[in-house]
């Protein structure tokens, strides 16, 4: 009679399931969409915009309105800022040749994470410089042409609206880098 080392072992190899290393891939391929559509969609919203408030700049010198022009520029430099920390932090990395499929995914889990949830940092950050930067500037251009009274009447809604669209975001990006924690967290129970 052979005595199995631990008979717990033993009894739990009866029903024992292993994952489907296809699921996986089907798993990582899609994840991978996900990440590259979102992307490009960041990267046409940031072209757009460098578009348009580099117009704005343009058009702020043309016309010697050069409070204008800065804050076009600052917004220019500020999404440039926002596209380059995309592509450094949030774009999708290739799987190394040795590492298996649970392994790649669980890497792209914890990349896109670390993306996520550090967002209030390198996307908002910026951001916020370069729209809170241009109301800034446009509130000493309509101060010097009817005062600070009038300025502030005029811009204090759409820097609330600002304000609360940005908390939005960041608490958005937080729910999703909670839920990819989560998928983080079942992959770690696995192992």
């Amino acid at each position: 009679m052979t005595q199995l080392p631990i008979p717990e072992w033993a009894a739990a190899v009866a029903d024992a399931e292993f994952t489907d290393p296809a699921l996986i891939q089907k798993r990582a391929s899609k994840f991978e969409r996900t990440i590259k559509r979102r992307n490009i969609l960041e990267y046409a919203a940031g072209a757009l915009c460098v578009v348009l408030f580099g117009a704005l700049a343009i058009g702020g010198v043309m016309k010697s309105e050069y409070l204008f022009a800065a804050g076009g520029a600052l917004c220019v430099v500020c999404t440039g800022i926002v596209i380059w920390q995309l592509h450094a932090r949030g774009s999708y990395r290739l799987p190394l040749p040795e590492e298996s499929c649970l392994d790649h995914l669980r890497s792209q889990y914890q990349r896109q994470y670390d993306a996520l949830h550090s967002v209030p940092v390198w996307y908002l950050g910026p951001l916020a410089v370069g729209v809170f930067g241009f109301y800034a500037l446009m509130i000493v251009q309509f101060t010097q042409i009817g005062g600070l009274g009038k300025a502030l009447e005029g811009t204090w809604k759409p820097i609330v609206a600002t304000t609360a669209f940005f908390i939005f975001v960041g608490w958005l990006n937080r729910f999703a880098a909670r839920k990819l924690k989560d998928k983080i967290d079942q992959i770690d129970a696995l192992v």
